[in-house]
């Protein structure tokens, strides 16, 4: 027993497969850095939040998950495993010269090269499986999806063997000249010959293989290469690298080709893509660098980095229609203090009681109506399907049609704000008569829940990260293309172009209160003010209010945008951009840049105030004498779509890594719970400082814990939940307290 286990061991150390697994293990670390990715991803480990992993698990062409979306993606990953199995020729081929003596040496190379491959295709097809089944698809449908996987990956592999069958060839089958056996001369000088594996070399003596895989399904011992001439072992191998070199250009070609979209193919697919052409990429540095690869890519990461600083060579984010021409808008505290006189504030605060005059008129005379303030919260597509579901609902129980003729201001963050704006746009539709369907139709939420990761994501791989020089034309004026574009295109696609304006739009329709003003305040990096974003002046929400006269100094909490940017076509910003503005999640959507002096960039609303709870409460200060004398009060509707407000109270990871993220995790922590208490004591303060009563509904998705992700792409799965959340009983108590507050008004 002892002798044939011995034996086995004797004959791993020595078999190809084994030996080749071991050796990425030890040195491959560029190599398996993708499959790592990958694994996580499909583990629904990295980015969960942000739905990544279902470009893999679900993947999308057309907009419809099926046997053509997951052959596309097979196909791809096919190309990724090619490219995998040609570095690693590359890197290690010089290793085991007995490869120059078999016929289809590359293909053997593979054969012996696939157990990392076969053992995440395993696993992703397990984790396909339990996706789908989730998602509510059939056996047979699950099947037909694996199938196409499977298929579009054997059709590449295929494919590509076919090719290098016909170029890549053992000793036995070569002609005499090297140069002729090689017909594509101009790639030669890709990759560069391996002079320093000499007779004797200690590195092929280490790597000895007996056994290697001859096919799937039979083991052979290796033929000897003593009688071979070794430089007539290093130009066989050589020419091998060369063939190989073409797969490196056909790379190329496609992204170029994806860059230009001559086809839209799923997020995934993308994804696999660019990660073969990044695999080839360190494959032919590695050829010419061998152990300084890394030390020469980090060099040029830094100089890199360093030249982007430069205006030439710095990539500029825009936003559509603003004019990046004309001066720059001088973002100074002298033009602050310009920004917010007495004059001016006085203006903007004259204008805002005329449009409530106008949100009154719209009221019989002898009535006391509830002034209607919507707190919409971040959260992505999860939070715009869930404010067009909540919206939809109250509209058809206890506002009968009439919540938005009530609304007098939406302010939050994010995708609540998305949806909001869209609802407001086909209520606004529908009393004008020119909504096909009435606005509680299910397919207005169908509408608003449709992917809108894939188009990003696939933009970010070939477009953003690859190549940057794509321009797009808007009203005449070109800009960069970017992910944030693409963005634009998808949300406005899916809504069926009803929001396809500018944002000066709505200025006439927002001052004669036909539709609620809309409050965007995306924040700015590097000092944290907000920029007001709305068609009337809000000159006086851009000074901090000190209640308790503390001081007399003003202190500058936000910016105003339209006359920050009035020289520079503020009016004219597209309404898609704005909104997309005001929901700009770290590395998923862009940070835009403003034409401004210094420049400005912008951020997520939700990193100041996720529900816009803030922002309502002082606006409603403003105007305290005028509410209190036409009103029954405010009712705020706070339409809440992240994480619950309970405060978890739990150890902290005690192991030697968790001490050591510790510190940063509990920032981050800490900055995420703060939101929840100042948003209590806003609220205790409110009740001190407005002598009108407020009543704060919340209609919640959460209960007690976030289980729909935080992204741009929402499942099947997903969307159930969402719909069936409004019965909840906390939200279906909110609804019978807000009934009867209405009714009480009547």
């Amino acid at each position: 027993m002892i002798k044939k286990i011995i034996g086995v061991f004797a004959f791993l150390r020595t078999f190809f497969p084994v030996k080749l697994f071991l050796l990425h293990l030890r040195r491959s670390h560029i190599l398996l850095f993708f499959w790592l990715i990958l694994f996580l991803f499909t583990n629904k480990f990295l980015g969960v939040s942000y739905g990544f992993p279902y470009l893999f698990l679900t993947p999308e062409y057309n907009g419809v998950v099926g046997f053509w979306s997951f052959s596309i993606v097979g196909i791809t990953s096919g190309i990724f495993v090619m490219a995998f199995h040609i570095s690693s020729y590359i890197y290690y081929s010089y290793r085991f010269p007995f490869l120059a003596t078999l016929n289809k040496p590359l293909y053997k190379f593979c054969l012996n090269n696939s157990i990392i491959p076969l053992l995440f295709y395993g696993f992703y097809i397990f984790q396909i499986s339990r996706t789908l089944d989730s998602e509510g698809y059939g056996l047979s449908q699950i099947l037909i999806n694996l199938s196409g996987l499977l298929i579009g990956t054997i059709v590449t592999i295929s494919f590509s063997f076919t090719y290098f069958f016909g170029t890549i060839k053992g000793l036995e089958n070569s002609d005499n000249d090297a140069k002729e056996r090689f017909p594509l001369k101009p790639l030669k000088g890709l990759i560069k010959k391996d002079k320093d594996v000499e007779e004797g070399d200690s590195r092929i003596g280490r790597n000895k293989v007996r056994y290697y895989l001859k096919s799937p399904i039979s083991v052979k011992l290796t033929r000897g290469t003593s009688h071979y001439k070794k430089e007539k072992l290093k130009e066989a191998i050589q020419e091998h690298h060369f063939s190989a070199s073409i797969y490196f250009v056909i790379l190329i070609l496609v992204v170029v080709a994806l860059n230009f979209k001559v086809v839209m193919i799923p997020a995934g697919a993308s994804v696999f893509i660019i990660f073969s052409l990044y695999l080839m990429v360190t494959g032919a540095i590695y050829t010419r660098l061998k152990t300084w690869t890394l030390t020469a890519g980090l060099a040029v990461i830094f100089i890199l980095n360093y030249f982007s600083g430069f205006d030439k060579f710095n990539h500029r984010n825009d936003a559509f229609g603003m004019d990046y021409k004309a001066e720059k808008a001088d973002y100074s505290y002298e033009n602050l203090y310009a920004l917010t006189t007495d004059s001016i504030v006085g203006i903007d605060k004259k204008k805002a009681l005329e449009s409530l005059e106008n949100w009154r008129a719209k009221f019989p005379a002898d009535s006391l109506p509830y002034l209607v303030v919507l707190n919409v919260s971040g959260g992505g597509l999860r939070s715009s399907y869930w404010t067009t579901k909540v919206l939809q609902e109250l509209d058809k129980t206890a506002f009968k049609g009439q919540i938005l003729n009530q609304t007098h201001l939406i302010t939050g963050s994010s995708g609540g704000m998305l949806g909001a704006a869209y609802y407001r746009e086909l209520d606004y539709l529908q009393n004008q008569g020119r909504l096909k369907l009435d606005k509680l139709n299910a397919e207005y939420l169908n509408n608003i829940g449709q992917d809108a990761l894939n188009p990003v994501a696939f933009n970010l791989a070939v477009h953003d990260l690859f190549l940057s020089f794509r321009k797009v034309e808007y009203k005449g004026v070109k800009y960069s293309m970017d992910r944030g574009y693409a963005f634009d295109q998808k949300f406005n696609e899916n809504t069926g172009g009803i929001l396809d304006k500018s944002f000066s739009d709505y200025k006439k329709l927002e001052f004669q209160s036909k539709t609620p003003t809309l409050l965007l305040a995306p924040t700015i990096i590097g000092d944290g003010r907000r920029l007001l974003m709305s068609t009337q002046g809000m000159s006086f929400l851009c000074v901090q209010p000190s209640y308790l006269s503390f001081d007399n100094e003003k202190n500058f909490d936000a910016v105003e945008y339209s006359r920050l940017f009035e020289k520079q076509g503020a009016e004219n910003l597209s309404f898609l951009t704005a909104l997309r503005l005001s929901a700009s999640f770290p590395y998923i959507t862009p940070l835009v840049n403003l034409p401004s002096q210094p420049e400005i960039e912008l951020i997520d609303a939700g990193v100041r105030d996720n529900q816009g709870l803030e922002l309502a409460l002082r606006y409603l200060h403003q105007f305290k004498p005028w509410i209190k004398e036409n009103t029954s009060g405010v009712l705020i509707l706070q339409i809440k779509a992240n994480r619950p407000d309970e405060i978890a109270i739990k150890a902290n990871d005690q192991t030697r890594l968790g001490q050591l993220t510790l510190p940063i995790k509990g920032v981050l922590q800490s900055f995420n719970n703060l939101q929840v208490y100042n948003k209590v004591l806003l609220s205790e303060w409110s009740n001190e400082i407005l002598d009108f009563p407020v009543e704060v509904l919340r209609f919640s998705l959460a209960v007690k814990k976030d289980n729909v992700s935080l992204s741009w792409h929402l499942t099947e799965t997903e969307k159930r939940q969402i719909n069936s959340a409004f019965d909840h009983l906390n939200n279906q108590t909110e609804l019978e307290k807000l009934e009867y507050l209405l009714n009480r008004s009547n």
